[in-house]
């Protein structure tokens, strides 16, 4: 992963004079303790030395800082190492055709020499990467492979912040509300944001089809998981699955390579990124507003301001600053090397506005005032659709309505934690149980950046994060349960610890340790511990239900296959 407060991965900082290609994202690998806070797995290739690995990364940066099939050297893009065979090329889609009869896997479409020349003629990635989401777009008289990850990409992981509110499927975080009107669209930001990402966030919450996508990518990875668990295998990563925002005809220009199937001589466009698209973005004027609580009265007194601490997050990439527009659409440039990055903005006049809080609830006021004045047609805001009436709709945030949403408590987890230790108690062949009370997690540090830093994951809503321990014998076992606490939009699985004498409080530490002195994995301590005694596994389980004793017994007959 990269480093904190560093957009240079570590395996470009310890070989600062080799020259990197990033190849093919293969999958999505899945932090547990907040989904938001995921990582793409990619193919990496030290072109000076000629190696082939897998490194995990945030999906942003192969948006903002490190494309597919470029050459960078210390975070640095270069011109070394060119691929000859790549070209940029623009397409015109029809995505409203696009559905699973389209989604092919790679090797239903390509020959496997060319799916191992896609990730360094390396092998060992080769299983991962046949099985690659991809749409086949078959159209005057040209075949386009346009993988999945290149879509999700280009409109889900623009920025961090936006690919957190994905996974955790919790787009109200991205924005506080919009005026849905195509010929005086605004939308109200808490955060400073560039026009194209304003951009976007206003479709996903304004727009039925592209709302619907935003929520269908953090859903895949509930449904995934819940498929796999009644499976009850382990899962630590997913397939990247990924659909457009936005139905309708439109272009988009890419980067590409050609390969030919040898057994059908079929040509085939493939697409390694999407560097920009014309589709419709829903309105003809777009008003940026900024929220900011107060304002400085004297520039004079900047440096005499109070300064606030804050907690520096886990992984972080570069700030993405705005440039404010006027009149017309102006482009802003980060680290990527791209003429455009939105050309759905082409010809809008763009505004851009610094308010304080108070204003933006008279702002409020006044638009809803102005909605029940207006007669609304939901059909005339979607996405490729245009009318003659002028049509407003104010959509709000439910962060910025303060609702809170928690389906059992703020620790839910242990809710339904207990509610299988208590079906546990019930069973004739668990005996001794006991669980412990609240307990805390120590602030373990570990070094990041030559510096000595509290592992994040040490605390939840800056505070120490909370666990249960408990222990019981099943037969000739002895078994001990560890419940983290963790966000509700988390995985959920217990700690599985099996021994043949008594788990101690020490046996339990030792494991915590692991994960958070350590900063171990959870699959990294299940590979370490699968044959040693005591062993470590994990069970998953479900949550944000009240369970039935069918469902408990599910669960107890797959923990009872843990143990044995």
């Amino acid at each position: 992963m990269s480093n904190h407060g560093s957009i240079i991965p570590e395996f470009m900082a310890q070989n600062q004079n080799d020259t990197f290609k990033l190849l093919f994202p293969l999958k999505l690998v899945l932090d547990e303790d907040r989904f938001g806070n995921s990582h793409f797995d990619v193919v990496i290739k030290n072109m000076t030395k000629n190696e082939v690995f897998s490194y995990k990364l945030s999906p942003e940066l192969l948006f903002t800082h490190f494309p597919i099939e470029k050459s960078f050297a210390n975070g640095k893009k270069n011109n070394f190492y060119k691929n000859k065979y790549i070209e940029e090329k623009s397409f015109f889609i029809n995505t409203s055709i696009l559905n699973e009869t389209n989604t092919k896997r790679l090797h239903q479409i390509l020959d496997e020499k060319d799916i191992v020349s896609l990730i360094g003629w390396k092998r060992t990635f080769l299983n991962d990467a046949k099985y690659a989401n991809c749409y086949l777009i078959k159209q005057d008289d040209i075949q386009i492979i346009l993988p999945h990850f290149a879509i999700a990409i280009y409109y889900y992981f623009r920025f961090t912040e936006m690919r957190e509110a994905v996974l955790d499927c919790n787009l109200d975080s991205l924005y506080k509300f919009c005026c849905d009107d195509r010929d005086d669209a605004k939308i109200v930001l808490n955060t400073p944001r560039t026009d194209e990402d304003a951009a976007f966030i206003y479709r996903f919450a304004c727009q039925n089809t592209a709302r619907n996508a935003f929520d269908n990518m953090g859903k895949y990875v509930h449904h995934y998981l819940n498929y796999m668990r009644n499976l009850e295998k382990v899962v630590d990563s997913i397939p990247i699955k990924a659909t457009f925002p936005v139905k309708g005809k439109f272009q988009i220009d890419t980067r590409v390579n050609t390969f030919t199937n040898n057994e059908t001589k079929e040509k085939f466009y493939f697409i390694y990124e999407i560097v920009n698209d014309y589709s419709d973005i829903g309105f003809n004027k777009f008003t940026k507003i900024i929220e900011r609580n107060k304002y400085i009265p004297n520039i004079n007194n900047i440096d005499n301001l109070p300064k606030v601490d804050k907690e520096v997050p886990h992984n972080t990439t570069e700030v993405l600053k705005p440039v404010p527009a006027t009149k017309k659409y102006t482009q802003t440039q980060h680290q990527k090397d791209r003429k455009k990055t939105c050309g759905s903005l082409n010809n809008i006049e763009i505004d851009s506005k610094v308010v304080t809080q108070e204003i933006i609830k008279d702002l409020l006021k006044i638009y809803q005032e102005s909605e029940s004045k207006d007669e609304i047609d939901q059909s005339l805001t979607d996405s490729g659709t245009k009318g003659e009436k002028t049509v407003r709709k104010v959509v709000i945030s439910s962060s910025f309505e303060k609702i809170e949403i928690k389906p059992l408590n703020e620790i839910d987890n242990f809710v339904v934690f207990r509610q299988y230790l208590n079906f546990l108690q019930k069973q004739s062949n668990i005996e001794n149980l006991y669980s412990s009370d609240v307990k805390y997690i120590p602030e373990f540090t570990i070094k990041k950046d030559n510096k000595e830093k509290i592992n994040p994951k040490c605390k939840i809503n800056k505070r120490a994060r909370q666990y249960l321990t408990t222990t019981f014998k099943y037969t000739d076992s002895y078994i001990g349960l560890i419940e983290l606490e963790n966000y509700p939009s988390s995985a959920a699985s217990s700690w599985v610890i099996i021994s043949n004498s008594h788990i101690t409080e020490d046996i339990f530490n030792s494991f915590i340790e692991l994960y958070f002195k350590e900063d171990k994995t959870i699959s990294d301590m299940i590979e370490k511990h699968k044959k040693t005694n005591p062993k470590f596994t994990k069970k998953n389980h479900e949550r944000n239900k009240i369970f039935d004793d069918i469902q408990l017994a599910k669960w107890y007959i797959g923990l009872v296959a843990k143990i044995r």
